[in-house]
């Protein structure tokens, strides 16, 4: 009789261990982040805090492959303590291919002082484009022109800034059309304010990203014409000036409502944009302002297959 009961109770045993396995995967499997129907990736958040940082899943088709690493290096506002300001902009830019420069600020002292503060080799640059002729955006270059002689500089075509480009010892390449200068990287062609200006579009998992210097022509019209010409289908997000200090609303709100019919989801208006733009989208479009500075840095997944 004992031998029965023994046999009885093994038996149960070894189903309820088999069943608790199968409960314990089946559970497992809907836990966030294990991989499952449940798993639920984070997405880049919209605190403005100065590091904004995305190593999810993309939902734009496939997982990240590296990282998109965008930081404030010149600007009027500070957002990280011990770094300098100046009226102009400056930004770096470090992709899974290339590292580059958008713009130098208007003073070499301020460039590399926030430069070293954040740790960026400027030696390290395979590139610098400038958006337009004003000083407040060329200013640095002499910098670039020590630590990295003979580096492309691109500018736009009709500027006149080659002569003095080259006169740095770097080497001007000047832009009339839109071109490709990297995998996902593009130099999108000058448009006119006057004077005449172009931006950057850097490709991320999330969409482009477009950097503007002062959108002296608008910058709606500059994202529209980033978004026709590399094909995307999705804007992330716009950083930089956009010329609008003391601007009428009107012009404010046509521009502002051009990004959002772009489908822009960040929109981080720094440098000559103004309180007013920032003012219109804190009341219309509150989750899509972005708030900028020196040290702004934003992390975003790089798309699989850029190169």
């Amino acid at each position: 009789m004992r031998r029965v009961v023994r046999a009885v109770i093994k038996a149960f045993l070894i189903s309820a261990t088999a069943a608790g396995i199968l409960l314990g995967a089946a559970y497992m499997s809907y836990l966030p982040g294990k991989g499952g129907a449940g798993a639920t990736p984070t997405r880049p958040h919209a605190s403005g805090a100065p590091k904004t940082s995305a190593h999810a899943s993309s939902g734009a088709g496939g997982r990240g492959c590296g990282t998109v690493r965008i930081v404030v290096l010149v600007d009027n506002d500070r957002l990280v303590k011990g770094l300098q300001t100046a009226w102009g902009l400056s930004i770096y830019v470090e992709t899974p291919n290339t590292r580059f420069l958008f713009d130098t600020g208007p003073d070499p002292s301020v460039l590399k002082h926030n430069a070293e503060a954040l740790h960026i080799n400027l030696s390290s640059l395979d590139f610098v484009v400038i958006s337009h002729c004003h000083g407040d955006h060329t200013g640095g270059l002499p910098l670039i022109g020590e630590v990295k002689p003979g580096l492309k500089v691109y500018v736009p075509a009709p500027s006149g800034l080659e002569g003095y480009v080259r006169s740095l010892g770097l080497k001007p390449v000047p832009v009339s059309k839109t071109v490709e200068v990297a995998p996902g990287v593009w130099v999108i062609k000058p448009l006119y304010g006057p004077p005449w200006e172009e931006c950057v579009a850097v490709n991320t998992s999330y969409g482009l990203v477009v950097l503007v210097g002062c959108s002296h022509p608008g910058v709606d019209r500059m994202v529209e014409q980033a978004v026709k010409d590399t094909g995307a289908r999705k804007v992330y997000a716009v950083i930089g000036g956009f010329h609008l200090i003391g601007a009428p609303m009107s012009k404010v709100a046509q521009e502002v409502n051009g990004l959002v019919r772009l489908g822009v989801a960040k929109i981080y208006p720094i440098h000559c944009s103004g309180e007013e733009v920032r003012h219109y989208i804190r009341t219309h479009y509150p989750g899509r302002l972005g708030v900028g500075g020196v040290g702004l840095e934003l992390d975003l997944p790089a798309p699989c297959g850029s190169g």
